[in-house]
């Protein structure tokens, strides 16, 4: 009845050209991982999680915000 998932992103710096700005971006390596239970008897799942666990913001275009941590909870119902 129980499950996880992890996953790994990892970019190398790089060089972000648009209309509105030019510049590097600077590599980042974020984490994500979530458990889950299923209860059979309720038909359901729970299941929790967090995004970039690490904490450290990160930037993807220039121009736009930082990213940040972000966690969730969830209770699914199979009828």
């Amino acid at each position: 009845n129980f499950g996880f998932n992890a996953s790994v992103r990892w970019n190398s710096e790089y060089l972000w050209e648009s209309t509105m700005a030019d510049g590097i971006i600077e590599s980042a390596t974020v984490v994500d991982a979530q458990i889950n239970y299923g209860l059979p008897k309720l038909k359901s799942v729970i299941k929790l999680g967090a995004t970039n666990i690490a904490g450290k913001e990160y930037t993807q275009v220039l121009g736009a915000g930082a990213i940040g941590q972000q966690y969730f909870a969830s209770w699914t119902i199979n009828p």
